[in-house]
């Protein structure tokens, strides 16, 4: 074998370190609906195609597991939604799910427009970076919303920020080639402990006060086993916020780059609800699932054997020009009047059984939002340079979105 051969797969290794969406991209432009990837010693299965999609994610629990880099061994939060798997997932989104179901997200209606407007009251006019301000709105959401846990926006501060450092943690475990057990001391795990503590001391307090509350969230808790029941306050918490601010953030620099979609937004549900499905369709906030086969499969005409590390891209199959038309631009019309698509072309969400618990929580809260923030001011974009994802776990906004907003008149600001 050639050198060159032997070293392709490492530079590939690289390449996907330095830009893994354009990558993942490159290679989803292949025919086939299931594509290997060679990095370095592994092989990633990249599906793209709708069926089998749907065979990963609605076949969950009985043929995949979370991974790779998902990491279940995680002190804090591997026992939560985001990470555990059956039986003890299975029984926490059983009991979880009441408070998520649309019956329960619609009476969370008022309050949640309460906490939005109060956030939007301290928003000025001028230019602003709303992907900062709208971190903290949305851990407001969360942790009024579902815990009914009282706190003013300083006291978030250090909740965000060991929030947003968590994440980045994770986010580079995940592609590190050495994981250090968590009890040892090495640099990395000194910051996760730091990260960690105000979190695990904030879910302490929000679950010491659930007698004091109104809120049906802390009490479902109880029933889950004392060792969990932290770790879903704490993942509830960071993906409450994360996900919901990132996807607020992108739909308002959308807005903000198209007037006529924004002034159509505004007066227009239907086209406010349009706006919405086309920015999650460019920016699925989650762009990335990995699972792993427990036992030999097939995708479509494609064997894959046990322990194969598979990824499933909504970034990607929502930019195929075999699924979309123009699927590079923003095209909100494209919604109007369209029939429902086939299962699992579109799936901001994930979907199947391990589909995110919250989405009907992050809809409403964004049309809030964004009704709210369209009603009061005007957008405009304020940067020089276009924004650029940064594809941590949740699609970032890399360095901010800026915008410059201008009071409407007759509107309160």
């Amino acid at each position: 074998m050639s050198t060159s051969a032997l070293l392709a797969p490492w530079h590939t290794l690289l390449k996907f370190h330095h830009d893994p969406l354009g990558m993942l991209l490159r290679y989803g432009q292949s025919p086939e609906p299931v594509v290997p990837i060679r990095l370095g010693r592994w092989t990633l299965n990249l599906v793209t195609g709708p069926a089998e999609v749907g065979q990963v994610l609605s076949r969950h629990v009985q043929y995949y597991h979370k991974g790779p880099g998902m990491d279940r061994e995680n002190p804090l939060i591997g026992r939560g939604l985001l990470l555990s798997e059956t039986p003890r997932w299975e029984t926490s989104r059983r009991i979880l799910k009441e408070e998520f179901l649309p019956t329960a997200v619609q009476a969370q209606r008022v309050p949640m427009r309460r906490i939005i407007e109060n956030q939007l009251d301290q928003w000025h006019d001028g230019t602003v970076n709303v992907a900062e301000q709208l971190i903290l709105l949305t851990a407001q959401v969360a942790i009024q919303t579902l815990f009914d846990f009282p706190t003013e926006n300083a006291a978030m501060t250090s909740v965000i920020d060991a929030s947003q450092d968590l994440m980045m943690f994770f986010y580079r475990r995940s592609r590190s080639f050495f994981r250090p057990q968590y009890g040892m001391p090495w640099p990395m795990n000194r910051k996760y402990w730091s990260a960690a503590k105000p979190l695990t001391g904030f879910a302490e307090r929000i679950y010491a006060r659930r007698a004091e509350t109104s809120a049906k969230l802390p009490a479902l808790l109880e029933q889950l086993p004392s060792d969990e029941r932290l770790a879903q306050i704490v993942t509830l918490l960071i993906a409450g916020h994360e996900t919901t601010a990132n996807a607020l953030s992108w739909t308002l620099y959308l807005l903000a780059r198209h007037q006529e979609a924004q002034n159509l937004a505004r007066t227009d549900p239907e086209w406010l609800e349009a706006v919405i499905k086309e920015s999650l369709r460019l920016y699925p906030p989650v762009w990335l699932l990995s699972r792993v086969s427990l036992e030999p499969v097939t995708l479509g005409s494609y064997p894959l054997p046990k322990d194969a590390p598979i990824l499933v891209s909504p970034w990607v199959n929502h930019r195929l020009e075999r699924y979309w038309e123009r699927p590079e631009a923003f095209l909100p019309q494209r919604w109007i009047g369209r029939p429902p698509l086939p299962p699992f072309l579109y799936f901001p969400f994930g979907g199947g059984q391990r589909s995110c618990i919250g989405e009907t929580f992050a809809h409403q809260e964004m049309v809030i939002t964004l009704s709210l923030i369209l009603a009061r001011w005007t957008l405009e974009f304020a940067s020089r340079d276009d924004v650029l994802p940064l594809p941590l776990l949740s699609l970032k906004p890399k360095n901010g979105v800026w915008i410059r907003l201008a009071s409407r008149s007759g509107a309160l600001g």
